[in-house]
């Protein structure tokens, strides 16, 4: 039983009375090995309850605490005082979150045991403003890209430049961006077709007039790169294939294999980093921020996103201390200009 409280098979004895530290051990052997940031993350979490929970139930060294010297109410105080101590709220209910899913994990292999850590409440985190590119940023990016390609002009670098431009002027997520058809762009180039939101809803996405020219350039470069692998592109073959191609590994007889891998999306992007690191969700941010700027319409922007409820759009219109405390000051200023 020592060594096991969190094995596969279950365990249906009495443990209060086992080790609190072979609880530990074993949850770490079976959820939080290896070195990911995850994993490391879970143990620190784990080390700082210990330490906790050794003090306050008063006992000289952690190997003495037992398993129900842990429950709810050391759970809460544990929270409590990472809170006081200054600890980001952020970091305080991932440590929550750590002891929730251990406590979890033990009530589902024990029969009868509760979860000490299920009814504790986690810290109410602020919903922070989404943080985008502003036009200084953009024009370092594309800077950077063309250095890149008068470095070296491949249709890779040419194709990431495009794909920047893209993600920005369009607000899709990487993935929808990723899975797109040539098949989904009308002959026009001013709309895509049938995008699937993570919702599973479809909605037709509007390509603005400036990335027109651009795209049509980067299809010219898709096309001579493709005739490489199929000597006779048919109308047909091209729509089948992605408007993002990848041609590492690709076999002209299985159409997906020319798609970009999710890492390889991510790596086009963020490769293109200057002062501010990038990635392609930063983008959509900026597509957000940049219409809700212009347009004032929370709806608008909910549906140019693909969002089925406008609440998790609203977090583009929060604003931070600092905009709140200048607001309120240039409420003085007004008021006191209209009394002199």
């Amino acid at each position: 039983m020592n060594q096991s409280l969190l094995a596969p098979d279950n365990q249906t004895s009495k443990i209060d009375d086992s080790s609190f530290i072979n609880l530990i051990e074993s949850y770490i052997r079976y959820y939080a090995d290896g070195d990911t940031h995850t994993a490391r993350a879970k143990r620190l979490d784990l080390d700082h309850f210990i330490k906790f929970l050794a003090h306050f139930v008063g006992v000289s060294k952690p190997e003495k605490l037992k398993v129900n010297d842990w429950n709810a109410s050391a759970t809460n105080s544990f929270i409590n005082e990472k809170l006081r101590s200054g600890e980001a709220p952020s970091t305080v209910a991932r440590r929550l979150a750590t002891l929730k899913h251990m406590g979890r994990m033990l009530a589902e292999k024990h029969q009868g045991f509760t979860n000490p850590a299920r009814e504790v409440k986690t810290p109410k985190l602020a919903v922070a403003k989404p943080k985008g590119l502003d036009e200084n940023d953009i024009v370092l990016v594309h800077k950077k890209s063309i250095d890149r390609i008068n470095e070296k002009d491949s249709f890779i670098r040419q194709r990431n430049q495009f794909l920047f431009d893209f993600l920005l002027e369009t607000g899709l997520r990487a993935e929808e961006i990723r899975l797109l058809r040539i098949s989904q762009i009308d002959e026009k180039l001013e709309w895509i077709k049938n995008v699937r939101t993570k919702g599973k809803r479809y909605r037709n996405v509007y390509i603005p007039s400036d990335l027109r020219p651009i795209m049509t350039i980067y299809l010219k470069l898709r096309e001579e790169t493709l005739l490489k692998f199929f000597p006779k592109l048919s109308k047909n073959t091209d729509r089948s294939l992605p408007l993002f191609i990848s041609t590492y590994n690709a076999d002209p007889e299985q159409p997906d294999s020319f798609l970009m891998g999710a890492k390889s999306l991510w790596r086009a992007i963020n490769e293109l980093s200057s002062e501010q690191k990038l990635h392609p969700h930063l983008l959509r941010h900026s597509f957000a921020l940049d219409l809700l700027n212009s347009s004032n319409d929370i709806r608008l922007v909910a549906q140019a996103l693909g969002h089925g409820d406008v609440r998790v759009t609203m977090r583009y219109t929060e604003r931070g201390a600092e905009e709140v405390a200048a607001a309120l000051e240039q409420k003085k200023k007004r008021k006191k200009a209209k009394t002199e």
